[in-house]
């Protein structure tokens, strides 16, 4: 087992606590995880406790090494639990359940009472399962190019209650597309299912003309930001990143 902690005050408690216990003392969203799976030989187990504010920065980067992480079980904000298995035409269908829905199976388990933590948060939390699409049979569903797939995304939900006629409207002229696929014009992002964005980039960037190579890093959606540590963070959610590796 392998921890990842960027807090050295909380190191410092950890190393008295749990003598002889491995960390890595690096930011979460810096590790390379294809280069930790390659040294434990082995796929990832992942399993933390996510801090609030960057849930789903983290959640990006563990998609963008998905094939090397088996599965993830972490305590998350609950809002985002349900943002991630959201299905079509619901309230929270976003970027994160498309994505999660192509690359893996997630289960929101179970909340967790805020009155677990101390002090109390003002949001709720929650536990959550998330199982890795690592077997290879399911590449040949998402064959596309996936950082074209992930422009389209961000320009489709950005302007969520447009039609996709109008919100990928500057995408198009960007790269001289003369006009979307005639099944797409009228309808809005939160009416197609995942594999439907899957089909829409292919049909504006097909492979031939812009090739991707998969095992190149993509960057997350969000940028990476500075991050100032929290202190309360650490005392309520005892913000530990586990890196966990079983067989």
């Amino acid at each position: 087992m392998t921890g990842i902690e960027i807090d050295s005050r909380a190191l410092s408690i950890i190393s008295r606590t749990m003598p002889g216990f491995d960390f890595i003392h690096d930011d979460v969203l810096q590790i390379n995880y294809k280069e930790l799976s390659i040294n434990k030989k082995t796929k990832l187990t992942i399993i933390g406790n996510l801090p609030f504010y960057i849930t789903s920065q983290i959640l990006f980067c563990l998609l963008d090494f998905h094939k090397y992480i088996e599965q993830a079980i972490v305590t998350i904000q609950y809002e985002v639990g349900e943002r991630i298995v959201a299905k079509p035409n619901q309230k929270n269908y976003s970027i994160l359940s498309i994505l999660f829905h192509l690359f893996t199976y997630p289960y929101l388990l179970f909340k967790i009472p805020s009155k677990a933590f101390y002090p109390v948060p003002k949001v709720q939390a929650a536990v959550m399962k998330i199982i890795f699409k690592n077997h290879e049979s399911y590449y040949k569903h998402i064959n596309c190019n996936l950082l074209f797939l992930k422009k389209i995304l961000k320009y489709s939900f950005q302007q969520r209650r447009k039609k996709l006629k109008s919100s990928l409207k500057n995408l198009l002229i960007q790269y001289n597309i003369p006009k979307l696929p005639e099944q797409f014009i009228n309808l809005r992002p939160q009416q197609l299912y995942p594999y439907q964005f899957v089909e829409l980039t292919n049909l504006l960037f097909p492979l031939q003309n812009y090739p991707f190579n998969p095992n190149i890093h993509t960057k997350s959606l969000e940028k990476k930001k500075t991050r100032r540590l929290k202190w309360t963070h650490h005392i309520y959610i005892l913000y530990i990143f586990y890196i966990c590796v079983v067989r």
